[in-house]
């Protein structure tokens, strides 16, 4: 602090008091400590940055690479870009995600809604019989419909023999069917052509769904980085 002061032209005496840089005195009244200081006289103090800057005149980052210039030091001050581009890459993935699980969301919801259509549709032909009994039609219509129930057992997890769990008991040991399911809910949804995942998304889904099955034990846990 007491090379600060001097290379700014401050005679520091014998106390390591200074003449206060922020007020008219005779009696130096500003202390320098190791890395900071305190002026009596305006009852403040700070940091080695903070006392630069005021001297100066500029703001903290200015006064970070004025030291690291006026004493040579080896300080990169390009971490905290780094850390600024990080934070907002973050953000964008977190953005993207959030987008992603929307879409999914959006689609299954639509898929569910347009089954259900023709579930009701199927049916009405059916029980009206608006088609002679096992004639093309009518057979046509019967193999819809169970198309439909089905895929709607699926996307709706109805099946609890299936789908048991849609949330693991990390504690216990006990593993979640909801990536499983979403495995199927996938294959429903891009066999129709309303949504399609990628194949970073895939594995991803693909590898909790393994860990789930084969490898989750009490107290053990992993993470999948797709929320939906």
């Amino acid at each position: 602090m007491r090379q600060v002061a001097k290379h700014l032209g401050y005679s520091v005496n014998p106390s390591g008091f200074i003449l206060s840089p922020f007020a008219q005195e005779k009696t130096a009244s500003c202390k320098l400590y190791h890395n900071s200081y305190y002026d009596f006289s305006t009852a403040s103090g700070g940091d080695i940055i903070k006392f630069t800057a005021a001297i100066l005149n500029i703001n903290n980052w200015e006064a970070c690479r004025y030291l690291i210039q006026a004493f040579s030091l080896s300080i990169s001050l390009s971490g905290g870009a780094d850390r600024q581009e990080e934070i907002a890459r973050r953000q964008r993935e977190r953005q993207r995600q959030e987008e992603r699980r929307q879409e999914f969301k959006a689609a299954l919801l639509s898929e569910i809604g347009n089954l259900k259509c023709w579930a009701d549709i199927y049916k009405t032909a059916i029980e009206k019989r608006l088609y002679e009994p096992f004639s093309d039609m009518w057979s046509y219509c019967i193999n819809e419909l169970q198309k439909a129930e089905c895929k709607l057992d699926i996307l709706c997890a109805a099946d609890q023999g299936t789908y048991r769990r849609m949330k693991p008991d990390v504690v216990a040991g006990l593993s979640s069917s909801r990536f499983q399911w979403i495995l199927n809910v996938l294959t429903i949804l891009a066999e129709d052509g309303a949504f399609q995942v990628t194949q970073s998304e895939l594995a991803e889904i693909q590898a909790q769904r393994d860990f789930e099955l084969l490898e989750r034990q009490p107290g053990k846990d992993r993470i999948c980085n797709i929320a939906w």
